[in-house]
């Protein structure tokens, strides 16, 4: 079965976007944020001076590391936006993407009783009720 996938959701889109870039941002923002804030340390003449020094600027480097991010996310999420705007544009003049589904056809339910349909019906053979094809 081929089908043509002519529009797409742009919630949808935009909640799995910006859930994954959450994700990725934060972990990967945590984990260059903790070696690059270990640069922002001066170097001290004591060890216990640069111990703590070291502390802060790796806390710091996370901070900045899970802010940008959230924002990475943030921006990630509305440029997928324009990307389903301009594929929802595009499809409706030359066309959507084809898809090939493999699997039983989806069968067709009467509307006023829950009958399943056969393929052909005009009417639910169970209620009588107009379904069409």
């Amino acid at each position: 079965m081929e089908y043509e996938m002519k529009k797409i959701g742009y919630f949808s889109v935009f909640k799995l976007v910006l859930t994954i870039g959450l994700v990725v941002g934060i972990v990967l923002g945590v984990i260059l944020g903790a070696l690059t804030g270990a640069g922002f340390v001066p170097y001290g003449n004591s060890i216990s001076g640069f111990t703590i020094a070291f502390r802060k600027g790796v806390a710091f480097g996370v901070i900045i590391g899970v802010v940008g991010g959230i924002l990475w996310a943030i921006l990630s999420a509305i440029i997928s936006m324009i990307y389903v705007f301009l594929y929802n544009l595009a499809a409706g003049l030359v066309g959507g993407i084809e898809v090939e589904l493999e699997g039983e056809k989806p069968s067709r339910i009467c509307p006023n009783c829950g009958y399943k349909l056969p393929e052909d019906a005009e009417f639910c053979p169970n209620c009588g009720a107009k379904v069409g094809l």
